[in-house]
């Protein structure tokens, strides 16, 4: 008898390779439950059949977590340093009857492979009989049936958790790197509310990405990811307004001063300026300097700035008109928009322009002007 138990033990632990540093198991010897009653799976998923790799000691620990979202961040964390993506399996948080909460977590490629042709998204590509060709794409999930689980359990009355590791093997390679994976690359709260403060501050995506991976160095975020949310953030914030619906309500918002006329439904010309800049003008009303900019936005429209001089020789913004051309009909309306916005005590006495003629000829000297 005590020649067949060390044999046993002897046979035991011949099927076991240290390799890099963890044990590794022969496939023929370990076969999970699933893979009995639903065989090997399909080519297609990356699975190595020779070993499996064992990580149940690094997710071995005897602490006590002060909450659900503390567990989870910890198990994550603790997946991103050996390059393992956990997942929420299940969750049962409430607890049914007597039974305490509890989630189960899991490796990404948990689960059954599977392999389908998509008939709604098409893929179109060149070919070389014809020029271009609708067809199916191609998709499949990374599934294969990794048999790794943890069990977060809540203990006591209060909001303690523990976790426990059901199985810790997986049977598949394990990533060398997860930069760029849709889910470790996901932003935090934080961060996203970080992006969304650098954004309104003008601040490029790269910089944004560069401070991201400052403050968290095993963040697997890309500059897609960036892109996306700051679209999302800036869909999110339209709220299914068109951009000038999103600009006029923004300028209610902020209690600005704006005039506006159209054409079809469609604004052709937008004047706003602000009441602090209007009590500023009435201080210093002498010298008023008008000028167009260009490439200000995707339709081309002239930008039209109007600013002051104060007696310290100090420049300020008075008011912003966007025109669909500079004709003298658009200036006209301008300087109109911005008469309305003056007593008749504060009218400037100079203005300072770069000879543009239809801007003269929209304040004549003669014939009922707009600033005499």
């Amino acid at each position: 008898m005590l020649r067949m138990r060390y044999e046993f033990i002897f046979w035991r632990f011949a099927s076991l390779v240290f390799h890099n540093g963890r044990w590794l198991r022969s496939a023929h010897q370990y076969r999970t439950r699933q893979e009995q009653n639903q065989g090997d799976a399909p080519k297609g998923n990356n699975v190595v059949t020779e070993y499996v790799m064992d990580y149940s000691d690094q997710f071995t620990t005897y602490s006590i977590f002060n909450g659900r979202d503390a567990l989870l961040r910890w198990a994550r964390e603790q997946g991103k340093l050996n390059n393992i993506v956990i997942v929420i399996k299940r969750s049962d948080y409430e607890g049914e009857g007597k039974r305490r909460p509890r989630v189960i977590l899991a490796c990404e490629r948990n689960g059954n492979y599977k392999s389908c042709k998509s008939s709604e998204t098409t893929d179109t590509r060149s070919d070389a009989n014809s020029d271009m060709k609708k067809c199916a794409r191609d998709t499949s999930t990374k599934k294969c049936g990794c048999p790794f689980l943890l069990k977060c359990v809540n203990i006591g009355d209060g909001d303690d958790w523990k976790l426990e590791v059901v199985c810790g093997v997986h049977n598949h390679p394990i990533s060398e790197y997860l930069q760029g994976h849709s889910f470790v690359g996901r932003l935090i709260e934080e961060e996203n509310a970080l992006l969304v403060d650098m954004s309104k501050s003008l601040v490029k995506p790269r910089d944004i990405l560069v401070t991201i991976k400052y403050r968290d160095a095993m963040n697997g975020s890309t500059m897609k990811t960036i892109y996306n949310a700051r679209i999302r953030n800036k869909t999110k914030e339209f709220a299914g307004r068109t951009q000038m619906q999103h600009f006029l309500t923004k300028l209610s918002e902020h209690s600005y001063i704006e005039w506006h006329r159209t054409s079809d439904d469609i604004v052709t010309d937008l004047f706003w300026t602000h009441p602090i800049n209007i009590d500023i003008l009435r201080a210093f009303p002498h010298v008023l300097i008008m000028d167009c900019t260009y490439k200000t936005n995707r339709y081309r429209f002239p930008l039209l700035q109007i600013v002051g001089v104060t007696s310290t020789n100090m420049t300020f913004s008075i008011a912003y008109v966007y025109m669909n051309a500079e004709k003298e009909g658009n200036y006209t309306w301008a300087l109109t928009a911005l008469r309305s916005s003056l007593d008749d005590n504060c009218l400037p006495g100079v203005i300072v322009i770069d000879r543009e003629l239809a801007l003269m000829n929209s304040n004549p000297s003669s014939a009922r002007p707009i600033f005499p």
